[in-house]
């Protein structure tokens, strides 16, 4: 124990000398680059389009469940005992189809999600180490709202220049591929 006191006391001793401006830090909100990057933008869209084509399709299911429901209730007095039966045995049926769909569709939507963010991110944190490195940073620090930087100034924030670094090159890659 004692043999790593004097190594450590010296180290210690030491890091007062490095100079601050040897130290270059900056930080990029990834949830902000994610959102506003142009690949985000469009991954959002797409999102949003494939929700509101399932939520179409949902809403038309239980429209017509909650008819079939009405016809039961209306109609259940003067149908005869087997047709009443049928009905609500369809009725049940179709409620738990649409509680399937609804369930299989939350967990489709999700992992789509989840597909779509995951790329983009990586692709994020590529741009940002080859930037990072490219301008001598030291170290790059994730300052969304995670709680991991409680507080930093604009002035060494780069997520704008992340964003436009990645778009660019995006945007290069498209033309690439034309």
């Amino acid at each position: 124990m004692k043999r790593w006191t004097l190594p450590f006391a010296i180290l210690l001793l030491a890091a007062p000398l490095v100079r601050a401006e040897e130290l270059k830090l900056v930080t990029v909100d990834m949830q902000r680059a994610l959102n506003e990057c142009d690949a985000g933008k469009k991954a959002k869209e797409d999102f949003k389009s494939q929700v509101d084509k399932l939520q179409a399709d949902l809403n038309k299911q239980k429209t017509d469940i909650e008819k079939i429901k009405e016809d039961v209730e209306k109609k259940g007095m003067v149908l005869k005992e087997e047709e009443r039966k049928n009905i609500e045995r369809d009725y049940q049926r179709r409620l738990r189809d649409f509680q399937r769909t609804y369930k299989d569709s939350q967990a489709e939507l999700q992992q789509r999600d989840n597909e779509l963010t995951s790329e983009i991110l990586r692709q994020l944190q590529e741009v940002i180490a080859e930037y990072g490195a490219k301008q001598g940073y030291t170290l790059v620090l994730e300052a969304s709202n995670t709680g991991a930087v409680l507080y930093n100034s604009r002035s060494i924030d780069i997520t704008d220049l992340v964003i436009q670094e990645y778009n660019s090159r995006r945007k290069g890659a498209t033309a690439k591929t034309k």
